[in-house]
């Protein structure tokens, strides 16, 4: 499968031209939109979130990663392949949680690109051909590159980000920490938020934080909008204790 990671939103031309190109260019190929509404240019939020949806992906799977605010500038377009997944996208930080949660990885800088180049759609032009060829077996040219030459700044991110890096459709917060224990004190905005399993477990219009389907601590209203309880936004710092007990 071909899996499209990216904050393009569904409204524009956007999703569906990159789309278009992976569907032409790999007719053969399944091309699943994982998400479109990925943290809106803030690849170091997108990364944590992509690095937890790598359940879903199989051996032999490409992911065609776009969250590119700096598309047109001198940062490299790079191919990174990770425990038998390929991720093609920008050298932005995007793939930098995949990186360090995988065992074998192995990256590649794409040096290929169309005549007709646009400086700002790198998604349509250089990423989903890419992609395509990646997922046919097709050649392109890119030359390799060492884990110490890729995006500076990522490597010093922390391997948990204690903020708010998704909100869904329902107002609730998911977070770059994983799921927290029964000894974990959260709290956003000074408020603590008490744990428990499910919304079910606790009263209509309660909060609560939970371990959520992707195995990251999640806060959440029952039948409510956590966004709006603890007036929280992407960026938002959640509070977690004993945070110095939490290993890598």
């Amino acid at each position: 499968m071909i899996f499209i990671f990216s904050d393009f939103g569904v409204n524009g031309p956007y999703s569906g031209t990159m789309r278009s190109v992976v569907m032409r260019n790999a007719p053969e190929c399944a091309v699943c939109d994982l998400m479109v509404d990925a943290p809106d240019r803030n690849p170091k939020a997108s990364s944590y979130l992509l690095a937890a949806l790598r359940r879903e992906f199989r051996r032999g799977d490409v992911v065609l990663g776009v969250v590119d605010p700096g598309v047109g500038s001198a940062r490299k377009g790079i191919v990174v392949t990770a425990d038998g997944v390929t991720y093609v996208g920008p050298d932005n930080g995007l793939f930098e949680m995949v990186i360090r949660k995988s065992d074998d990885v192995q990256l590649r800088c794409i040096d290929w690109q169309p005549e007709n180049l646009s400086a700002s759609f790198h998604g349509r032009d250089i990423f989903a051909p890419v992609a395509a060829c990646v997922a046919t077996g097709q050649e392109f040219a890119c030359h390799d590159l060492t884990l110490d030459q890729r995006y500076g700044d990522a490597m010093a991110w922390p391997h948990e980000l204690d903020e708010v890096i998704y909100i869904d459709t329902y107002g609730n917060l998911m977070t770059g920490l994983r799921a927290c224990g029964p000894d974990d004190a959260v709290a956003v905005n000074g408020q603590a938020v008490p744990m428990a399993r499910t919304f079910s477990d606790v009263p209509v219009g309660k909060p609560f934080h939970y371990g959520n389907s992707i195995s990251l601590c999640e806060i959440a209203v029952n039948c409510g909008r956590a966004d709006r309880l603890f007036d929280a936004e992407i960026g938002t710092k959640v509070c977690i204790t004993p945070a110095n007990l939490r290993n890598p």
